[in-house]
């Protein structure tokens, strides 16, 4: 499999596409640099006992918020802090952003924490609406390799990384480094790695260790001590791996600077680089920005002619897969199953490129035989393997319907790159214009019969008064006699569709 990255810097966003034999997968954006990871010289600013939190004052507008699960102290079990980096060691997880701690047996919060108290905490969410970013004073300082814990005298490995023998050699390794302070979790792309390369890696993350104590103690409260990378360092630093064959970039400054880290610490994939000089923007020569107009769609085609339509709401994801005007099959069954199993390669694709997460729900056209029933799902299993967030097929309802989850990452797409419409105010539907004529008829016979008036005037968009005119004519005629007045119409381009004016005269 041919897997490239192109990475687009512009000053005002950075985007990235991976993509896998010409075909656009994923897709990051960053244009404004995220808080996640950052470390802070926190101050306490209010405790709150009856929810085990604490507002930390971290120099921003909004305080962030810290859990009495995510405070590090010597009483707690080393593997309460590491379960969210084993599990996903790109340490990017974004699952339940609002939600506390699962580490129920936190002592009160009182006891570890007081109004004023300073210390220092790491953005573990960024904020969310209203919501300020979620704290952790349990530091973590990811690595190419390894991820360092300060604070934890604790050695774990990537769940992710399953070989028994390859988990054994890695952690063996990695129990024999001297390490005075602090603990390490083993990364997934550690696969294969030998103890000189480990070794560099949690030297390098140690002399950063170090110089974050040192500003840590000539810092005022509620200053940054230490940045997160940007968008393409990290994206280097987490999720090239040996797949990679080529990255090019648009960018003669981001392409230097990736030089320069990669022959600092990945020395093996600075030969990957590639400076990309072309006139014709990269995205379009690689075909990603038509990929990502069809990623903010609903609907989306298949060569077969079928289509899958996919709906993100609050609570899931709600996919619906149809036949449209596929009919190259003996019967429905065949039709069906034929259908099904092209969606499931687009439907991986779309939640992939969407990064889409959370619970997800697949409305497959309904098939009969319980032998193309195993094999959907078993063709959806094998698909979803080359997907590396963590996903799980839950089951196949009475109802026919797939039920799966998949891991948020991070924002999905069309969150990042779409608003709420003014006109529909995200209910994806706007009122037709039947509809709002005849809301306008009975504001006019309440405001007649509240105002006293010789004569009345409607302004509204011209298709409203073209309606008036024309089909509606009539509803207009029996209202002047109804209310025995006078209704003249008025058009205003300036006016949306289902904004209109009464003047009373």
């Amino acid at each position: 499999m041919s897997v490239e990255l192109l990475v687009n810097v512009a000053p005002f966003e950075t985007r990235i596409a991976r993509v896998e034999n010409g075909q656009a997968e994923e897709i990051y954006i960053e244009r404004e640099r995220g808080l996640k990871g950052n470390i802070y010289k926190g101050r306490v600013q209010r405790v709150l006992p009856g929810i085990q939190a604490a507002f930390i004052d971290i120099g921003m507008e909004k305080a962030g918020f810290l859990y009495a699960g995510d405070i590090a102290t010597a009483k707690q079990p080393d593997s309460t802090f590491t379960d969210d980096i084993e599990q996903s060691d790109e340490n990017d997880n974004n699952a339940d952003e609002s939600a506390p701690s699962p580490r129920r047996n936190a002592p009160p919060i009182g006891n570890l924490l007081k109004d004023n108290q300073e210390l220092m905490v790491q953005v573990s969410r960024e904020p969310i609406a209203s919501k300020g970013p979620r704290m952790t004073s349990q530091i973590g300082l990811p690595g190419r390799y390894l991820v360092y814990l300060p604070h934890l005298d604790h050695i774990g490995i990537a769940k992710r990384l399953e070989d028994p023998q390859e988990r054994e050699r890695l952690l063996n390794i990695c129990t024999s480094m001297e390490l005075k302070q602090g603990g390490i979790i083993i990364r997934t792309v550690a696969e294969g790695k030998e103890e000189p390369e480990l070794q560099q890696d949690l030297d390098y993350l140690l002399r950063l260790w170090a110089d974050i104590e040192k500003r840590s103690k000539n810092s005022a409260r509620g200053s940054l001590i230490h940045s997160e990378l940007n968008l393409y360092l990290r994206v280097m630093r987490d999720y090239v791996d040996s797949d990679i064959e080529k990255i090019h970039i648009d960018s003669r400054s981001a392409y230097d600077a990736m030089k320069k880290f990669a022959r600092r610490f990945m020395p093996e994939v600075a030969k990957k680089l590639y400076y990309y000089p072309g006139d014709r923007p990269i995205f379009d020569v690689y075909g990603v920005e038509t990929s990502i107009e069809l990623a903010l769609k609903r609907h989306v085609p298949l060569k077969s002619g079928g289509h899958i339509v996919i709906d993100q709401t609050e609570a899931l994801i709600a996919i619906d897969v149809n036949s449209g005007s596929f009919v190259g099959s003996k019967n429905m069954e065949e039709t069906g199953f034929k259908t099904n199993l092209e969606a499931v390669h687009e439907i991986v694709h779309q939640l992939r490129l969407r990064n889409l997460g959370g619970i997800i729900v697949i409305d497959f056209i309904d098939m009969q035989e319980e032998e193309n029933k195993q094999q959907l799902m078993q063709v959806l299993a094998d698909a979803l393997k080359r997907d590396k967030a963590k996903n799980h097929i839950v089951q196949l309802s009475e109802l026919g319907l797939v039920e799966m989850t998949r891991k948020r990452t991070r924002e999905s797409l069309g969150r990042t790159l779409l608003t709420e419409c003014n006109s529909c105010h995200g209910i994806g539907l706007a009122k037709s214009l039947k509809t709002i004529c005849y809301q306008l008829f009975r504001e006019v016979v309440a405001e007649a019969r509240a105002y006293p008036c010789e004569k009345l005037t409607v302004i509204a968009h011209p298709e409203i008064i073209d309606l008036m005119l024309g089909e509606e004519n009539e509803g207009v005629l029996q209202l002047e006699s109804f209310l025995n007045k006078e209704i003249s119409l008025e058009s205003d381009d300036n006016f949306a569709p289902d904004h209109y004016e009464i003047v009373l005269k």
